[in-house]
């Protein structure tokens, strides 16, 4: 087996079990812990390091962009309602997760998040009823799914939008 197949297929195992962990938790508990957003976010660095030592800088500079741009818009949501919408724990995740793929699939990610988790409010709205909506979703997982289809379509069917 190559070299470059026994990394990918390493970090593959990394990365499903960081998030299978992280989504666990985050569905029972509704938090994510920072240990696991940091093995998150190293083990995302560990891999760009090996891989694409060249493209780390960019991936860290995405990954300070993502943290600083959700925090923004966690606290604009604050100031405009009142409540809280994004955890912190989402901010963190979503800033560690820009460290395993490229920048430019970060959209590709929050689509599929947002869209996921949009049909499990809708699937929650359809059993329980409308007093669902108000209900508390971890977005943790979503995150996950969406992150690791990403790293899919990135590394296992080459789609980096030909860029970087």
């Amino acid at each position: 087996m190559e070299a470059d197949v026994r990394i990918l297929i390493v970090a593959s195992m990394v990365l499903a079990a960081t998030l299978a962990t992280i989504s666990i938790i985050d569905f029972r508990r509704m938090i994510i812990p920072d240990l696991l957003n940091l093995a998150l976010a190293a083990g995302g660095l560990g891999f760009q390091l090996v891989v694409q030592r060249d493209d780390a800088p960019i991936q860290i500079m995405a990954a300070v962009l993502t943290l600083v741009a959700f925090r923004g818009l966690r606290h604009g949501h604050f100031l405009l309602t009142g409540r809280i919408g994004l955890g912190l724990g989402d901010v963190k995740m979503l800033a560690a997760a820009a460290l395993w793929i490229n920048p430019l699939l970060l959209p590709v990610l929050l689509f599929i998040a947002s869209a996921t988790a949009l049909l499990f409010i809708g699937g929650q709205i359809v059993a329980a009823g409308p007093a669902a909506a108000r209900s508390r979703v971890p977005f943790g997982p979503f995150i996950a799914l969406g992150l690791g289809c990403s790293w899919a379509l990135e590394q296992f069917y080459g789609l980096t939008l030909g860029v970087l």
